[in-house]
Parts: structure tokens; C-alpha cells; sequence
């Protein structure tokens, strides 16, 4: 359609040129100034055209998959994200290889039905999915080939028949020797978690040293 719109865009235009010529050579002065101002009306549509095209490209929906290495400690992460400002539904990865987590099962945001990989993912709302640790990652595919792709497919409306697809593609190979953090926050975060954990290890060995102590018989 956009295509067939530039087809008509370029003959009108290609047509007023001509026209404005023949008027030139008959001296046909009132012509040309019409000529002209068609042209120039022409050229005005279909730079709003374009406009309102890109600005409608840039708001659909626009989901993209990386690689997250750094909001987990220890862990890989695969991250889905729409960077659109309209939310898509029944969004589906079609995978040339499939790349598969820590278990050997294949990666999967949803794990409670299959009509769709994610249901709906608003604007700027993203997910993620565990795939492993980064030593064992590289340690179990160091002979195997770390890039991946596929297609991606989603409605933009929930009653919508029509779908878009584009392919997608990432690759772990830039990680193999990259740092996994830029800074200590993960680590610190997790090993604050563990706090708790060890302060209520800390409380029942106290509450056992008072419990022996309450029961020694008094000399």
C-alpha cells in the first residue's frame, strides 16, 4: 500500500511537470502558475505523507530480545521488551535453534499454555526468563555455535487478524570474556539477602546455648 501510494506520489508529480512544460513552450502563463502550485501541493502531501507514516511506524509495537548478564548475580537472563509506544498481543518466537536454560528444556516466558510465548507485553514493559549460570553456559556449548535467531510475530490488537513478523537474532559470543558486572551492586545485593538467613541461624544456636543452660541442674 505504501509502495503504491509513492508509485501515484511520482506520476502526479512527473505529470505536472510535464504539463508545466508544455504550458512554457505555448506561453500558456496561467497554466504554468497552476502547474506549478499543483506540483508544489503534491510535494506537500506526500512529505506529510511520510510523516505521518514514520510517526506511525514509531509507535507500534517493537519487541525486541537481548541478553541481560548484569541484573541477576550469577545468572543469564533473556529479556523480551517493547520499546513501542502500543502494546502487542500474542506475541510468538519461532526459533531457527532453540536455546535451551540450565535443565536442557527450552527457554520459555510462559510456561502455562502454548497459545502464545507471551500473552501481551504493554510499552515499555519488558520480562525475562532464567537460562543458566555464565560459567556453566560456556562451558556446556564451548564447541557449539553461541549465535541465535528467529522470527517474531505478534498481533497488534486483540481482535486483530493480521500479524507482524520480523526476524531477530543475538549472539553470547562478546560475553565469553566480558566482565559480568560494572560495578559490585549485584553481588552486595545478594549477599545482603543472605543476612536474614544467617541472623536466624545465629538466634536458634542462642536460643539453644540458653535452652542447655536453663536445664543444668544447680550445683
Amino acid at each position: 500500500m505504501k509502495k503504491l501510494l509513492r508509485i501515484i506520489f511520482v506520476v502526479f508529480i512527473v505529470a505536472s511537470i510535464i504539463l508545466t512544460a508544455i504550458s512554457f513552450c505555448n506561453k500558456e502563463w496561467e497554466t504554468i502558475t497552476a502547474s506549478i502550485s499543483l506540483i508544489i501541493a503534491i510535494i506537500s502531501g506526500w512529505i506529510a505523507y511520510e510523516v505521518f507514516i514514520r510517526q506511525a511506524e514509531a509507535e507500534k509495537p517493537q519487541i525486541v530480545l537481548r541478553l541481560d548478564f548484569r541484573s541477576r548475580y550469577g545468572l543469564i537472563m533473556l529479556l523480551a521488551e517493547n520499546l513501542g509506544t502500543r502494546p502487542a498481543f500474542n506475541i510468538k518466537l519461532s526459533w531457527d535453534k532453540e536455546l535451551k536454560n540450565h535443565n536442557g528444556e527450552i527457554v520459555k516466558f510462559n510456561q502455562y499454555d502454548q497459545d502464545s510465548d507471551i500473552p501481551v507485553l504493554n510499552a515499555k514493559e519488558q520480562t525475562s526468563v532464567i537460562i543458566d549460570t555464565p560459567g556453566n553456559f560456556f562451558e556446556k556449548y564451548k564447541n557449539d555455535s553461541l549465535d541465535y535467531s528467529g522470527t517474531i510475530s505478534y498481533q497488534e490488537t486483540l481482535t486483530s487478524k493480521r500479524k507482524t513478523k520480523y526476524p531477530f537474532r543475538f549472539s553470547f559470543k562478546h560475553y565469553g570474556a566480558s566482565p559480568s558486572f560494572e560495578n559490585e551492586e549485584p553481588k552486595t545485593m545478594y549477599e545482603l539477602q543472605k543476612i536474614p538467613e544467617k541472623l536466624n541461624e545465629i538466634k536458634i544456636a542462642l536460643d539453644k546455648i540458653n535452652l542447655n543452660n536453663d536445664i543444668k541442674p544447680n550445683a
